[in-house]
C-alpha cells in the first residue's frame, strides 16, 4: 500500500507520493525502512522525543501533533486515533469483513468471550477469539496473548489473519485501557456486552467515574448493546444509552437474574461443578445447565446468550450452544478433586471478584474453605487491604503469598494488605513463596474442604523483580496432591 492510499480516509484528497509503506508503528525501535512513525504522547513517554531515532532507522513519514521542523511530516490533533485508523487501513480494514462482538466490564470478560466463541464454533461458525487467556482462530489454532486487548497494529494484523482463515465472527475482550488509548479505533462492533463495574485500574484511571466513562466509550463504536442489569453501573449505562436521541439510539438487550430485563434467569441452582437455571426471553423458555459453578456464572451465561441474540441467532440454539462449554481455563477451574478435597483455581484478583467467587463457593462447600491469595505488584495499592478483607470475611483458613510482585517489595505488599487481614488472627498465615503456600494449604486440608488458589487463574508464570519464571498452579497441584495427602 502506498502513502496516498493509506491516508485516503484520514486525509481525503491528499497528494502524498506513491511510495510504498512497509509498516505503521508508534515505537521508534520498531521502525524500518519505509515505515510511517506516529508520535504518541503517553504517561510513560512522548514519541515526539524519538523522531530523530525513527528517521535514522528509515522512517519515510512522521505523524505528529505539532510542527516538528522536519520536511516529511503530517500534523493531526489526535495521533492515537490516527495510529489505530492507519493500522486498520494498512491491513485493508479487516473488521469491515467481520461481525465483531466486544465484551467489557471489570469481571466476567474472559468467561463471557470464551463462552460466546465456543458457542459460535458449536453453531458451525468460523470465529476468532482475542482475550486474556489466548487468541484463537476457529476451534484449533491457538496462540498466546500479550495483553487483554492488543496494540492497534497487532490487533489489525490478527484480524487480517482471521479474515484470511475464513472467520466470519470475532469475539474480543475490550479493556478500559485499550478503549481509553483508542486501540479499537477503526473497528465497528455488531454488539458490545457490558458485564459489570467495580473499582479497578484506578492507578490508571484515577477514579471510578473516569473508569466508567472509559468503558462507556466502547458503545459509541457499536451497532447494538447487551447490558447486565444486576450491576448498578449496568443500570446506569442502560438508562444513558436509552436516553440518546433517536438518531443515535441503538438496540439494547438487557439481562439479569431477577424479574427485570429482556433476558432473565430464574430458579437458579448452584452446585460444586455447575449452575442450573431457567432462561426466559420474550415468550420462550429454555433450561440451562452450565458446567461452571458460581452465581456469577449465570450472569456470564446470560451475557453470552444476549450477544448471540443480538447477532441474530435463535434463542434455544444459543442457550444450548453456550451450555455445551465444559469449562474456562483458570475461571473457577477444578485443578484436582478426589471426592474428599477439591482444589480450584480462579483469576479473581479484585476485592469484588474475590468476594463474589468466595461467597459462591461457600454455598456448596461442605467443609472449610482454604484460600491462597496474593496482591499483585505495580498495581493499585488501595485495593490490597480490600482484597485481604474480602478473603478474611469469607475464608476459614487463609494463606497470603506472592502474586506477580514485579518491582514492588513483597514486604510492602504484605504491609499494605495487613489492615484487611488483621481480624483473621490465627486463621491467617503469611508464606512468601507461593509453592510453599500451596503445600501448606494441601497439608492442612481435610475431607470436605475446598482450596481456592486465587489471583493467577490461567497464568503459567510468576513475574518477579528481575525475571519471569514458569509457574503453573494446576500442574503444581496435580504433581503434589496425592503425594502430600497420601502421606498424611
Amino acid at each position: 500500500m502506498d502513502l496516498r492510499e493509506l491516508f485516503s480516509e484520514i486525509f481525503p484528497g491528499n497528494n502524498l507520493p506513491r511510495q510504498q509503506v512497509s509498516s505503521i508503528t508508534c515505537d521508534s525501535r520498531q521502525v524500518k525502512k519505509g515505515s510511517v512513525f506516529v508520535c504518541i504522547k503517553g504517561s510513560m513517554g512522548d514519541g515526539h522525543q524519538h523522531i530523530t531515532h525513527a528517521l535514522s532507522r528509515g522512517a519515510q513519514l512522521v505523524v505528529a501533533q505539532h510542527d516538528c521542523k522536519i520536511p516529511n511530516q503530517l500534523i493531526f490533533q489526535d495521533t492515537r486515533e490516527v495510529y489505530s485508523r492507519l493500522c486498520a487501513a494498512f491491513f485493508g480494514h479487516p473488521s469491515r469483513k467481520l461481525k465483531m462482538i466486544a465484551v467489557t466490564g471489570t469481571n466476567g470478560k474472559t468467561t463471557t468471550t470464551w463462552l460466546v466463541h465456543h458457542a459460535l464454533c458449536t453453531l458451525g461458525v468460523q470465529a476468532g477469539l482475542i482475550g486474556t487467556i489466548c487468541n484463537k482462530i476457529g476451534k484449533e489454532l491457538q496462540f498466546p496473548s500479550k495483553y487483554t486487548t492488543p496494540d492497534a497494529w497487532e490487533l489489525q494484523e490478527m484480524l487480517a489473519r482471521m479474515v484470511k482463515a475464513g472467520c466470519n465472527y470475532v469475539v474480543l475482550e475490550a479493556s478500559s485501557q485499550a478503549i481509553e488509548q483508542k486501540r479499537l479505533y477503526g473497528c465497528n462492533f455488531a454488539c458490545s456486552v457490558f458485564t459489570n463495574l467495580t473499582p479497578e485500574h484506578l492507578d490508571y484511571h484515577l477514579d471510578v467515574e473516569s473508569y466508567y466513562q472509559a468503558k462507556k466509550k466502547l458503545f459509541c463504536q457499536s451497532s447494538s448493546a447487551a447490558v447486565n442489569l444486576n450491576s448498578d453501573y449496568g443500570k446506569r449505562l442502560f438508562c444513558e444509552l436509552q436516553s440518546q436521541d433517536e438518531n443515535n439510539k441503538m438496540p439494547i438487550l438487557s439481562f439479569g437474574t431477577d424479574t427485570q430485563g429482556d433476558l432473565i434467569a430464574q430458579d437458579v441452582q448452584i452446585y460444586s461443578n455447575r449452575c442450573e437455571c431457567n432462561v426466559m426471553f420474550k415468550q420462550e423458555e429454555a433450561s440451562a445447565v452450565l458446567h461452571l459453578p458460581g452465581e456469577f456464572s449465570v450472569e456470564n451465561l446470560l451475557g453470552a446468550v444476549a450477544a448471540l441474540l443480538r447477532c441474530g441467532f435463535p434463542f434455544q440454539k444459543s442457550v444450548d450452544a453456550v451450555c455445551s462449554c465444559k469449562g474456562v481455563p483458570g475461571r473457577t477451574e477444578v485443578c484436582v478433586s478426589d471426592g474428599k478435597i477439591t482444589v480450584l483455581r480462579d483469576y479473581a484478583h479484585t476485592p469484588d471478584s474475590l468476594e463474589k467467587v468466595l461467597r459462591s463457593i461457600k454455598k456448596f462447600c461442605k467443609g472449610r474453605m482454604i484460600v491462597v491469595f496474593g496482591c499483585p505488584g505495580r498495581r493499585d495499592r488501595m485495593k490490597r487491604p480490600l482484597m485481604a478483607k474480602a478473603v478474611c470475611e469469607n475464608a476459614d483458613l487463609i494463606v497470603m503469598t506472592s502474586d506477580n510482585p514485579r518491582e514492588d517489595p513483597i514486604k510492602q505488599i504484605f504491609e499494605d494488605a495487613m489492615p484487611g487481614l488483621y481480624p483473621a488472627g490465627k486463621r491467617a498465615r503469611i508464606i512468601e513463596d507461593r509453592t510453599q503456600a500451596i503445600v501448606w494449604a494441601l497439608e492442612n486440608s481435610r475431607p470436605g474442604d475446598i482450596i481456592l488458589l486465587a489471583g493467577k487463574g490461567h497464568e503459567d508464570y510468576q513475574v518477579l523483580k528481575d525475571r519471569t519464571i514458569y509457574f503453573n498452579e494446576k500442574e503444581l497441584v496435580q504433581s503434589l496432591f496425592h503425594t502430600i495427602k497420601d502421606g498424611i
